[in-house]
């Protein structure tokens, strides 16, 4: 019987897996360098506080990370995961527990002889049910939670990345809205005194009632458009209160877009393999894909004897004072092996499934890098272009405010009719309106290039 048992214990230990490699880190399936021919290189770990330059931005943007409940929440996630690491990492390290028991027996018959009245104190420290860790199973499942820590950490850190760069887009919107609000009341006000003009023509008979009703059109589109614009202005400041998490303070925020700069006016990026690998939501992946690796280890350690150790030694006697003077001692020690032989198969589709929820962690990761890549190229491929129509909106802004000076001018001394001064209006609204729309996007692609990147350290 000895030698049947040897011999089903060693079929066993032969079917169990052995312990896979140590962790590797996969190469990364992404570009060696980015499109953008006009990538300065250089570390791109800018801190946030001297990549937003505008004082009012900064101190939004420290107000929301101050407040935020999102961001709160994610915090209190990274608290808990290093709670849960700290319960796992326990299991490494054998309990001891003080016991005590104190009982009293009385039985009684028929016969008062026979009556019997027993009495037990005892006390001591024991060892339960403590797992020798001698294949690396209680070990790699504190790892595994150790990496989800880092992963809940790193989640924690992109969820302020993010809402750095969902308050400065906010901010930035909030400010182009105030801005095109401006210039549609600045145009209200001229097609008001357009509109003034062409009728006292009209009572001069220089001009006619078509006169005066297109004039009134394009006066009232520019009321309805500072409405419009009202709301929107309205509408963005209550979305940024709500990312602060607080009352703003009028005096911090923007009256209009342009006129200074928000951001510093370039970025240096590293090359992909280092840029990427700070991203959070990349080490997030990393770390999850790396818990996954541990999880393989421990399922498949499972596969392996477990042996426990639990221990115990204690003092007794009849009363509490016996147990201080004279009282019986008693000591014992016990080691369990165990080891399933039929399980049904259990153990091994565990670490199957351990293995798979590897590969699956690893795609993930990949995807990570891969997602990462091209939001940086977006980001690098547009930049370029976005200042040149940032420069080309401009030059027509002038233009088409000089013609409409020339066009009001002319008007008045009546050497052109209203269809011009009517298309002259209309061409300096809209090119005032894109060129605070090409002051937006410019604006808002480098804060989109410094969350692709990661963000930088506090700063």
């Amino acid at each position: 019987m000895k030698r049947i048992f040897c011999l089903l214990i060693g079929a066993v230990l032969a079917g169990c897996a052995s312990p896979q490699p140590e962790y590797q880190r996969p190469a990364a399936p992404v570009p060696a360098h980015w499109p953008a021919a006009d990538a300065e290189s250089g570390q791109a770990d800018v801190a946030w506080r001297r990549f937003f330059i505008d004082e009012g931005l900064r101190v939004t943007i420290a107000e929301a990370l101050a407040n935020n409940r999102d961001l709160r929440a994610a915090v209190a996630n990274v608290q808990a995961a290093r709670a849960q690491y700290r319960v796992q990492d326990a299991a490494r390290l054998p309990t001891i527990q003080l016991q005590g028991n104190a009982n009293r027996q009385l039985s009684r018959g028929g016969d008062p002889s026979l009556a019997a009245d027993s009495r037990g104190v005892s006390a001591g420290l024991g060892i339960s049910a403590f797992e020798l860790d001698l294949f690396g199973r209680v070990k790699s499942l504190s790892d595994a939670q150790w990496q989800r820590y880092l992963a809940s950490e790193a989640g924690a850190q992109a969820a302020r990345v993010s809402l750095i760069a969902e308050t400065a887009n906010a901010y930035l919107t909030l400010a182009a809205d105030r801005s095109q609000l401006a210039a549609a009341r600045a145009t209200r006000q001229s097609a008001e005194r357009s509109l003034a003009l062409t009728r006292e023509r009209l009572r001069l008979g220089a001009a006619s009632a078509l006169d005066v009703s297109a004039m009134n059109t394009v006066a009232q589109q520019a009321r309805a458009d500072v409405a419009r614009y009202q709301g929107l202005a309205e509408r963005d400041r209550l979305a940024l209160q709500l990312l602060v998490g607080a009352e703003l303070d009028e005096a911090r925020l923007p009256a209009a877009l342009e006129g200074k700069p928000y951001t510093l006016a370039a970025l240096p990026v590293d090359a992909p393999a280092e840029a990427l690998l700070r991203r959070p939501d990349v080490r997030q992946a990393e770390s999850l894909l790396r818990a996954a690796h541990a999880d393989v280890d421990a399922a498949r350690a499972g596969l392996w004897p477990k042996l426990g150790l639990s221990a115990s030694s204690g003092l007794s006697g009849v009363t509490l004072a016996g147990l201080l003077n004279a009282p019986a001692r008693a000591l014992s020690l016990a080691l369990d092996a165990s080891l399933p032989l039929l399980d049904g198969g259990a153990a091994r589709a565990g670490a199957d499934q351990a293995e798979a929820q590897r590969l699956a962690a690893l795609a993930a990761y990949e995807k990570a890098l891969q997602s990462g890549f091209r939001e940086v190229a977006d980001a690098l491929s547009q930049r370029q272009a976005l200042a040149e129509e940032k420069q080309a909106r401009q030059a027509t802004l002038a233009s088409a405010e000089t013609s409409l000076r020339l066009a009001e001018a002319r008007y008045r001394q009546g050497l052109d009719g209203y269809l011009s001064l009517l298309e002259a209006q209309r061409t300096a609204q809209s090119a005032r309106q894109q060129w605070i729309s090409a002051n937006l996007a410019e604006a808002e692609n480098m804060a989109a290039l410094y969350r692709s990147l990661g963000g930088g350290l506090d700063g």
